[in-house]
């Protein structure tokens, strides 16, 4: 390390009340726990892999089920109910309303989908 390096990292670690020696040594764990994991931190990763893996299928049958209704729909006879905790509700059945609900719903679900293939794919039991 440079010694313009060790000035910033000293800087940067004092201004968020770490000493350099727990730095270290906190990074020497997480690298020693990833080469040598025990049987009980990799039990808990595939626990924590697990719901991931649940909410990427909730979040891709969201999806098929968002596609089914593009799909099926006619431009006439389509409605959006939104009811929120109170029970209160608001309908709207204009054709160019829901078209324009149903595409920013869609565009954020892909959003979520895809963050959530990220993680799936870049997690390490």
């Amino acid at each position: 390390m440079k010694t313009v390096e060790k000035a910033s990292y000293s800087k940067q670690h004092e201004k968020n009340g770490a000493p350099k020696a727990a730095v270290i040594t906190k990074a020497s764990l997480k690298i020693d726990d990833v080469l040598n994991p025990t049987a009980e931190s990799r039990l808990k990763r595939l626990d924590n892999f697990q719901i991931l893996a649940e909410r990427h299928k909730f979040l891709t049958s969201k999806n098929d089920e968002l596609q089914k209704f593009i799909v099926s729909s006619d431009g006439t006879k389509e409605k959006i109910i939104l009811k929120n905790a109170q029970g209160f509700e608001l309908e709207v059945s204009n054709s160019n309303v829901v078209d324009k609900v149903v595409q920013v719903v869609k565009e954020e679900l892909q959003k979520i989908t895809d963050a959530s293939e990220t993680e799936v794919l870049n997690f390490h039991i």
